[in-house]
């Protein structure tokens, strides 16, 4: 598991859910991740969850990650948000500070529905 969420990977294990399209060369902030994606794969799925402070969080795993997830896995796939968030707002934390200490207290409670990505997009509804 990388520190860092990677767009278009699995929230845990960090393999690719959707294809690549094009990734960020290596003069560019994220080189080598994900710049554009295409379709998701057959088993991306997007689990909902309900924060600690009653908000909601979509994040996509692999559909062995998905099968496997356990509450016991919450804490650590939430620090791999904030650092991912802490790293896209690098330097604009001015703009963020009221947000930030709000976000590191939050959490992932509970999930609340899951869905594989393309029955969503064929108009399924979270399950």
């Amino acid at each position: 598991m990388s520190e860092f969420k990677i767009s278009g990977c699995c929230s845990l294990c960090d393999t690719p859910v959707y294809e690549v399209l094009a990734r960020f060369a290596e003069h560019e902030r994220r080189p080598g991740e994900p710049k554009q994606l295409g379709a998701p794969d057959e088993g991306a799925t997007k689990i909902t969850f309900g924060l600690f402070d009653g908000t909601k969080a979509d994040l996509t795993f692999c559909d062995s990650c998905a099968e496997e997830l356990n509450c016991g896995q919450y804490m650590e796939i939430w620090r791999k948000v904030m650092r991912s968030w802490l790293r896209e707002i690098a330097g604009k934390t001015e703009q963020h500070s009221n947000w930030l200490p709000k976000q590191y207290a939050n959490g992932l409670l509970l999930e609340l529905g899951r869905v594989k990505i393309k029955e969503q997009a064929n108009g399924a509804s979270t399950t």
